[in-house]
């Protein structure tokens, strides 16, 4: 590889990181807004007291948390964010008697899995005219950081997976000829790759928690906070596992190489299962196991992809004849890996989309997980087509024949396409690990619960939506006999309990919107669990109709 061809080759793969990021907007959350009061949209008479958002998983506010500005960007809460007991809402008050307008409510929190989630909804006061303008859910600043955070986890993990992979190749699978040396700048300049993006993320969530940019890094508490929990032990691992593989290409003594390249290499994997999806999916020894066996044999396998094509194209055109023992041995090494690398892909794949061929199909993670495996696939027939096909003839006595050049010439570039389409991989991953696992997208996707029952005439149907935990429409509408709307009182008492909570019953008056039907919104379903709900309505001077239904809340 020429020299400006190395050039390019980062600022390539930036661009397609890039590009991906771009494509997954829609789904760059963990802990997705479920519900708001007030909501999305909606307008109220008077000034409520306090705004508060409610999310799919626990969050956390230590460097942002829940402000309101009016149309003029001027800041009307108290300037303080407060998380309830159940750990997914947070709450801020407003200043007292705000004058009408549209406002605008945005949100900067800490999901459970680690990743910082913005974001914002408008409301209005006194008005039925709000300013869609206001909102955005985020900045043009946020996204700008949201990329960064692509690239400098894609780094990451090239340089980290690069020098574990590449150092166990030397350690354990080179022949200790003397060109050994000329591979291990590459596994030092990988760890400082993979350290300087491993700061670069760090640098990134304090920006995108903050919403204060880069200046933010230099604030008082900032740096602590990021990195007082999961990420930061996950960054020191990382750390110190890259250390210890910097240190394995740095003596001659090889049980020595083979001890720091081992366990630093071990280090290094393990340390991306402490942060991420992983740690918050169910069955998360599992989910964490897998990732961790997953990320291993990535790292065996690419940097065995990367040792072997360097030394092929070292060695050409016809390599020493302890090359072939090389390739036997990395051959056998890339058998098994691949094959743990696919089972415990399948295992992360289940447990993050739910089991479903829907959460698979029909998700942005799910889309993502297949194209990645398309790609992984792709290497792996054209590894089997070098274990079964070229492997052989290279590590018997044909290996001597007058053909054995081209074979070897035909071997170098099949590896390099490997390694470059795993770089491919690597980009996808980098993008992957901040797109909502599909179990998620599914579990708090809006849907319509509609449940119907007879009634003295006709029958009743009751539709909720979103069925979330927070503001929800409901919808009741009485039928006559023959299908068509029929017309009762003019009010409807509407009763609403959760037994499991031993809350309620919460009782509300609903005026008729149209002929036998009535609109409610508002945030009577405020946990989650099997709601009873009644309605009563007078159908004569002298009788009343009463309808119960269980309605699910997710």
């Amino acid at each position: 590889m020429t020299k400006r061809r190395f050039l390019r080759l980062p600022l390539a793969i930036a661009a397609f990181v890039l590009v991906l990021h771009t494509g997954t907007s829609i789904a760059s959350a963990h802990a997705n807004l479920v519900a708001s009061s007030p909501a999305d949209g909606s307008s109220m008479a008077t000034a409520p007291i306090d705004v508060n958002a409610t999310f799919s998983e626990s969050i956390s506010v230590d460097l942002g948390g829940l402000s309101v500005r009016d149309s003029d960007g001027n800041r009307v809460d108290e300037g303080t964010s407060q998380v309830d007991a159940n750990g997914r809402t947070v709450a801020t008050k407003l200043r007292p008697d705000l004058p009408n307008g549209t406002y605008v409510a945005t949100y900067r929190v800490l999901s459970a899995d680690g990743h910082p989630v913005n974001g914002s909804f408008l409301f209005g006061i006194g008005t039925d005219v709000i300013d869609g303008a206001l909102g955005g859910g985020g900045t043009s600043s946020d996204r700008a950081w949201e990329v960064a955070g692509a690239i400098a986890r894609f780094l990451m993990y090239l340089g980290a997976l690069l020098a574990a992979g590449l150092a166990f190749f030397l350690a354990f699978l080179h022949d200790q000829l003397p060109d050994r040396w000329k591979l291990v700048p590459i596994v030092r300049v990988a760890t400082v790759v993979g350290l300087l993006g491993s700061m670069g993320v760090i640098v990134v969530q304090a920006a995108l928690l903050t919403g204060r940019g880069l200046g933010s890094v230099a604030e008082s508490g900032v740096l602590r906070s990021v990195v007082g929990e999961r990420l930061g032990w996950s960054i020191v691992v990382l750390l110190l596992g890259l250390a210890a593989v910097y240190l394995s290409t740095n003596t001659s003594r090889l049980v020595v190489a083979q001890s720091l390249a081992l366990y630093g290499g071990l280090a290094v994997t393990v340390s991306f299962s402490l942060w991420g999806h992983a740690v918050e999916a169910p069955s998360t020894w599992l989910a964490v196991g897998a990732d961790v066996v997953h990320t291993t044999a990535a790292a065996l396998w690419f940097g065995g992809l990367v040792g072997m094509a360097i030394v092929l194209q070292r060695r050409s055109p016809q390599p020493v004849a302890s090359t072939a023992r090389i390739l036997s041995r990395f051959s056998a090494m890339a058998a098994v890996t691949v094959v743990v690398l696919i089972a415990a892909g399948l295992a992360m794949t289940w447990i993050e989309t739910g089991g479903s061929l829907s959460g698979l199909t029909g998700t942005t993670y799910g889309r993502l997980v297949l194209t990645k495996m398309f790609i992984t696939l792709g290497v792996v027939a054209i590894a089997a087509f070098n274990r079964y096909r070229l492997v052989p003839s290279l590590t018997t006595s044909d290996a001597e024949s007058e053909a054995a050049p081209v074979l070897w010439a035909r071997l170098t570039r099949t590896v390099r396409i490997e390694a470059l389409a795993l770089v491919a991989v690597l980009a996808f991953t980098a993008v992957l690990v901040n797109v909502t696992p599909a179990r998620t997208e599914q579990a708090v996707a809006p849907k319509t619960v509609s449940l119907s029952q007879s009634v003295a005439d006709g029958s009743v149907t009751l539709a909720v939506s979103p069925a979330l935990a927070g503001v929800n429409t409901m919808v009741i509408q009485y039928t006559g006999a023959d299908g068509q709307p029929e017309d009762v009182a003019n009010t409807l008492t509407i009763e609403f309990s959760l037994p499991s909570a031993q809350l309620g019953p919460i009782t509300r008056q609903v005026i008729k919107t149209g002929l036998g039907r009535f609109v409610l919104e508002g945030p009577e379903f405020s946990l989650r669990g099997t709601w009873d709900v009644t309605l009563k309505v007078r159908t004569g001077d002298f009788t009343q109709e009463q309808s119960r239904f269980q309605v699910p809340i997710r």
